[in-house]
């Protein structure tokens, strides 16, 4: 299964791609939102994107805006992570139908089972296909 990745820290990068890679996925890597948004658009497109808040040229909600205006993307799985509060913004998630939004700062073990449960979520979608 594809995973994307877009995150314009390197650290963060590298750290999510090394965990996903040891869990066996293939793992795509964009460093800002243009990039993200042109592999979403593939037909070989991911079936899990996990999205930086603030990224260069998009933002991870602009983003998911745009990919959830067309119909083929409607139900991918995104992962929303932050370094910086936008809790008055979470509505505006929730309405784009991203469920899964979590501070940079959360513990650790917390992203992990978030990212399995969504792992999960994509295969038992892609098998629905």
């Amino acid at each position: 299964m594809k995973i994307l990745i877009a995150d314009d820290s390197i650290v963060s990068r590298h750290l999510l791609e090394a965990t996903l890679r040891k869990w066996g996925y293939d793992v795509l890597v964009a460093c800002d939102g243009v990039e993200a948004l042109d592999l979403l658009q593939r037909e070989d497109a991911p079936a899990l994107a996990i999205l930086d808040w603030m990224m260069p040229g998009l933002t991870g909600l602009e983003v998911c805006r745009r990919i959830r205006a067309d119909p083929r993307y409607r139900r991918l799985p995104i992962l929303i992570l932050t370094g910086a509060d936008h809790s008055s913004d979470v509505g505006e998630v929730v309405g784009l139908g991203l469920i899964w939004y979590l501070r940079k700062g959360a513990d650790w073990q917390l992203i992990m089972r978030t990212l399995r449960n969504l792992v999960t979520r994509a295969r038992e979608m892609a098998v629905a296909s």
